[in-house]
């Protein structure tokens, strides 16, 4: 199989609290958004955006994401809590993923910029597999929090998709399921043909 073909199919997401290993290097990150900005971009836009937190300042993010938790629940147990703040802890790297969206560009639907944004991370993705690590998305209703938005600096038009937790593993990834190419490809026929 074309080496390409292979690594889309043998991507696969692992649990952040399986992730070991050290943080990701200047270089590697830099690999990382190189991948990101190769996606296709109608009018070279650049929706999206990675914010790499630092491995000093994780504690910090951790709290953020604790205040999001009794944002989302002011309710929310002391248990709930630290759960929330190991989700900021868990695995070596963590980045952020932010899609800045011009919802009324003259050119290019915000559609077409969120699509733009999707294959950027599809490529940060693969490249991490290139790279030897496995990665896995995480978002949820939190990241539309007061809290994460003001920790990010995001304004109006800019959303924190979720985050992109990084790190080694040895293992087997469990098992993807994948739909059936029959259920995602369909042939068009002019309608007097149907």
């Amino acid at each position: 199989m074309n080496p390409i073909l292979a690594a889309i199919h043998a991507r696969r997401s692992v649990s952040p609290r399986r992730l070991t290993g050290r943080a990701l290097s200047g270089e590697e990150l830099a690999i990382l958004a190189e991948a990101a900005a190769a996606a296709p971009d109608h009018g070279n836009l650049g929706p999206l955006r990675l914010i790499a937190v630092a491995p000093e300042d994780r504690a910090a993010l951790a709290e953020v994401f604790a205040r999001a938790a009794l944002e989302a629940d002011p309710a929310a147990s002391d248990e709930d809590l630290d759960r929330a703040r190991d989700r900021a802890l868990a695995a070596p790297t963590l980045i952020a993923i932010v899609a800045r969206i011009a919802d009324n560009h003259p050119a290019v639907p915000a559609s077409e910029q969120w699509i733009s944004a999707g294959a950027g991370l599809q490529n940060v993705l693969l490249a991490l597999e290139a790279l030897g690590y496995k990665g896995k998305v995480v978002s949820g209703r939190r990241v539309a929090s007061v809290a994460l938005r003001s920790a990010f600096g995001l304004t109006e038009g800019a959303h924190l998709v979720g985050f992109v937790t990084i790190g080694a593993f040895d293992g087997d990834p469990k098992p993807a399921r994948r739909r059936a190419p029959e259920s995602v490809l369909s042939i068009w026929r002019r309608p007097e043909e149907r």
